[in-house]
């Protein structure tokens, strides 16, 4: 290797990579939550599924038969 060639190679800017570092992060950030929100209503139909469904139907509901015993017939 020549002295010239050397010489590129160690002259990088710290700065500029840093940028391009940071844009690259961010590019992958923001794709990532781009995937997210797509996904957001898929997501939150599988949690109503799971948790919320069965907490609304844990007790079973009063049939109509028993609430006929309940009344009374006035005459």
């Amino acid at each position: 290797m020549t002295r010239e060639q050397d010489t590129k190679n160690n002259n990088v800017n710290p700065f500029i990579v840093g940028t391009a570092v940071w844009q690259s992060l961010m590019k992958y950030w923001f794709n990532a939550y781009g995937e997210f929100l797509k996904n957001a209503p898929k997501m939150t139909e599988d949690w109503y599924n799971i948790f919320w469904k069965p907490w609304l139907n844990w007790m079973p509901r009063p049939q109509q038969q028993d609430t006929d015993k309940d009344r009374v017939k006035i005459e």
